[in-house]
């Protein structure tokens, strides 16, 4: 058995890799902001080593790795947090990888990107290899954090794995929710493909990284079904008995304020390969596709007839 520090232990991914990893007998320490969470309460009932503290703020986790093996960065933060999120993808990540070269007992240090490193890709199947061409913050922001784990693998051997996670779905975290209660917003003409992974999926690559990845590596996690935007939240309307969706300017949504970062991930084409990853590990997907997952939860037999302009595919 092993022993864990997760930073963002409290988040959707971050606590439901803890219960993994404690449920098979590791020890797990948690680094987050508050224990006054529920999340946080239920992980700690279950024997998660809660440790208070703040990436940004060294001296609140001065001896955080002390006896940790791995360590999970997923503290990626809210995306509209502006020069917060630049400090915690860029200073706090300095500050745990120096933690880490403290305890010298690390043997592997994943840090949690995204696709948004790649900018557009139009129609391009990305892989690892594809020069990154942010066109938005959020992007330019991760490059900055990604290069930070690569120098220190360059100038330290440190044992650094970046991981570009896609975009991650799951109970209580779902694009089909968002549709049915209307927080889903269509920028552009939504031609553009999104790469998915459940988080399921997620949680059973980050337990095999630490052991079979390639330190220094950067890895796409994904399924294997990059979609249109468009060809997929017409499908979900139409089985939820809905219109087609409604398109936004994106120029009229950036003049109206709202942040570049939003509308750059709602128009960027991220055809993601995961060649890599399922080269590297021993991986079964259980959702090669969303596909799978909205017939599970909207099976298409129920289906209300709609106005659908597009059937779900290329």
């Amino acid at each position: 058995m092993g022993f864990y520090l997760i930073a963002g232990a409290a988040g959707y991914v971050g606590s439901r890799l803890a219960e993994r990893l404690l449920a098979e007998g590791n020890r797990v320490r948690g680094l987050v902001h508050s224990a006054e969470d529920p999340v946080v309460e239920r992980l700690a009932a279950q024997g998660m080593a809660v440790w208070i503290g703040d990436l940004t703020r060294p001296e609140t986790i001065t001896g955080i790795t002390e006896g940790i093996e791995v360590v999970y960065n997923l503290s990626g933060g809210n995306i509209l947090a502006g020069d917060n999120l630049r400090r915690t993808l860029l200073d706090g990540n300095q500050n745990l990888i120096a933690a880490c070269s403290r305890s010298r007992r690390v043997r592997a240090y994943l840090f949690a990107s995204s696709p948004a490193t790649y900018g557009d890709g139009g129609e391009a199947l990305l892989d690892e290899d594809t020069p990154t061409t942010p066109g938005y913050p959020l992007g330019e922001i991760l490059c900055e954090a990604e290069q930070v784990v690569m120098r220190a693998v360059r100038d330290h051997r440190f044992p650094g794995i970046v991981m570009r996670i896609a975009t991650i779905y799951g109970p209580d975290h779902d694009l089909i929710d968002a549709i049915a209660n209307g927080a889903y917003v269509l920028y552009g003409q939504g031609r553009n493909f999104v790469s998915h992974i459940h988080v399921d999926d997620l949680i059973e690559a980050l337990r095999l990284l630490p052991e079979l990845g390639m330190p220094g590596g950067i890895y796409n996690l994904c399924d294997d079904d990059p979609i249109r935007q468009y060809n997929l939240v017409a499908e979900v309307r139409r089985r939820l008995g809905m219109l087609s969706p409604r398109r936004f300017d994106p120029a009229v949504a950036l003049q109206s304020g709202i942040d570049p970062s939003v509308i750059g991930m709602a128009c960027a084409s991220t055809r993601l390969s995961n060649a890599r990853l399922k080269h590297d590990l021993p991986f079964f997907l259980r959702y090669p596709s969303y596909r799978l997952w909205l017939d599970e939860r909207l099976p298409a037999a129920f289906a209300e007839p709609a106005d659908l302009e597009l059937a779900i595919g290329d």
